[in-house]
């Protein structure tokens, strides 16, 4: 158990300085070289994660531009790392993600390793393609929605995490709003991806994160059918409520299956000790 904590501590440190190691590169070098080392860097990234992927669904989605991708959220780090290495082997257009300002941490931050980073924080969240926004700002709320829209109207897409949080299960309890107004209001295409980790991301007593399970993990990523702004009721009829629930079910329905497969598995465990 100590062994394991020290070598993810390591490989936690690792991640840091290949954070660093983008950073130095996005700046000294032009953007047709940063992005082939990011690419490498993401890569090594994963290695370090060294977590068995499996994915479902239709990869030819991920070619498609204009999009805001909307995925559930375990984990900042890993979440992130998997949905940019998937899409970046189906396009070549930037992938932008939405994220908290505090991400990399700041002065209140509990985290060492975060704290580390805060002195360079803004370039970093450039380096890597985030969209920083304050929570309960309403003004920043504003100035992100147009940055998102410039991004699409640019060709390139946006990945956004609508519950705004992290659950230890992974499975998303509410939407916001404000998102899916944009996306009505503005004609975005949404294309809804579900993250199932076969552990659970996160300490068994409270919803708490740690990053125990980040490593060595089975993921599971459901890529679901796009919701087509071009096609579906929705846009329409500008019922952004009625888009929210519809991306809301199908990210979730993924979880409805493993939630079966655990009750199944778990009567047949009783049935088994019955009879004996």
């Amino acid at each position: 158990m100590i062994f394991k904590s020290i070598t993810n501590n390591i490989r936690l440190c690792l991640m840091a300085l290949m954070v660093l190691v983008n950073l130095v590169i996005y700046f000294i070098f032009p953007k047709i070289i940063s992005n082939k080392v990011f690419m490498n860097l993401l890569s090594s990234f994963l290695s370090l994660l060294n977590n068995d992927v499996i994915i479902h669904g239709n990869k030819k989605e991920l070619s498609n531009n204009k999009v805001i991708i909307m995925s559930n959220h375990y984990h900042g780090i890993s979440d992130c790392s998997l949905i940019y290495n998937m899409y970046y082997k189906h396009n070549k257009n930037n992938l932008y993600t939405v994220v908290k300002s505090n991400i990399v941490g700041d002065k209140t931050d509990g985290s060492y390793l975060l704290n580390m980073l805060t002195f360079a924080k803004d370039y970093i969240i450039k380096s890597l393609k985030f969209i920083p926004y304050i929570r309960g700002d309403r003004e920043d709320g504003s100035n992100v929605k147009n940055i998102i829209t410039e991004y699409l109207n640019n060709d390139s897409n946006v990945l956004i995490f609508p519950e705004g949080t992290t659950t230890r299960s992974g499975a998303p309890i509410n939407f916001k709003t404000g998102i899916f107004r944009l996306a009505v209001e503005k004609q975005f295409s949404i294309l809804p991806i579900t993250i199932i980790y076969d552990k659970d991301v996160g300490k068994k007593d409270d919803n708490t994160l740690d990053n125990t399970n980040i490593f060595d993990n089975t993921v599971n990523i459901y890529i679901h059918d796009m919701i087509d702004s071009n096609t579906s009721d929705f846009y329409k009829t500008n019922d952004f409520i009625g888009l929210k629930n519809k991306t809301y079910d199908v990210i979730c329905s993924p979880f409805n299956v493993k939630v079966k497969k655990e009750e199944k598995k778990e009567e047949n465990n009783l049935l088994n000790d019955t009879s004996k």
